[in-house]
């Protein structure tokens, strides 16, 4: 129960420490300390990270480190729904470069029942985001739906240039050619067609491309070994 708490506790309401948990603890893992300190705090009206860290704490599952981090989340979490929670989850697991984690819990928001107390800036960062995550990926056509559809909710600019811009990246990979364009295009169009030329030249003086460069040059069998190796790591990473 505390790995659960642990890993999943951007779902996790006040409503998890219910009286039906709290009678489970006290028949079925004969802890009736624990269930009775519980069943008192629920009277007090705690909050959910009080609650969640009696539980850890009394377990002893987890180190005092790894506890009080936790702390610093679920004081937040508080004040958040379920929706919200899913978000901070997935802007997380972003972060740590879990893109296919994040996708699925990005995915949970927008195919759910719409929350009326959400704003639609809240759904489109969610759209916005996604995008990223398939982008990041190589997943351009998916990323381009994600960015048309933040963009349809919020009218942002940035989501616009964001799905031209994936639009582009998806035409040149299905194409397998280097940045083709089709001949008619906007002015936007023009502009996102330049950016994504200059970021591709510019890529060839970045450190990790002179780094593959080297190893393909040199004809490393050990560096090359050692490169795919990463390129797995960063694999299982990205869709773990």
């Amino acid at each position: 129960m505390c790995y659960y708490i642990y890993n999943n506790v951007y779902l996790i309401g006040t409503d998890f420490i219910c009286p039906k948990l709290i009678e489970f603890i006290r028949s079925e893992t004969k802890e009736p300390k624990l269930a009775d300190r519980l069943e008192y705090l629920g009277e007090k009206k705690a909050g959910l990270a009080e609650m969640v860290l009696t539980v850890l704490r009394y377990v002893d599952y987890y180190t005092d480190d790894e506890i009080e981090k936790l702390r610093g989340i679920l004081t937040t979490l508080n004040t958040q729904n379920v929706y919200e929670r899913l978000k901070t989850r997935a802007d997380r697991l972003m972060l740590n470069e879990c893109y296919y984690a994040a996708i699925r819990s990005y995915s949970q928001i927008i195919n759910g029942k719409k929350d009326p107390s959400l704003s639609v800036v809240f759904y489109s960062d969610v759209c916005y985001n996604m995008g990223v995550a398939y982008a990041r990926m190589f997943l351009f056509r998916q990323a381009q739906n994600c960015f048309n559809e933040a963009y349809s909710l919020s009218r942002h600019e940035d989501c616009k240039k964001a799905a031209m811009a994936a639009g582009r990246l998806a035409f040149n990979s299905e194409s397998s050619n280097r940045v083709e364009f089709l001949d008619e295009q906007t002015d936007e169009e023009y502009v996102i067609r330049r950016e994504i030329e200059a970021l591709m030249d510019n890529a060839m003086y970045s450190d990790g491309y002179r780094h593959i460069d080297d190893i393909y040059k040199n004809k490393d069998e050990k560096s090359i070994g050692e490169q795919i190796e990463r390129w797995k790591e960063q694999y299982v990473r990205y869709t773990g």
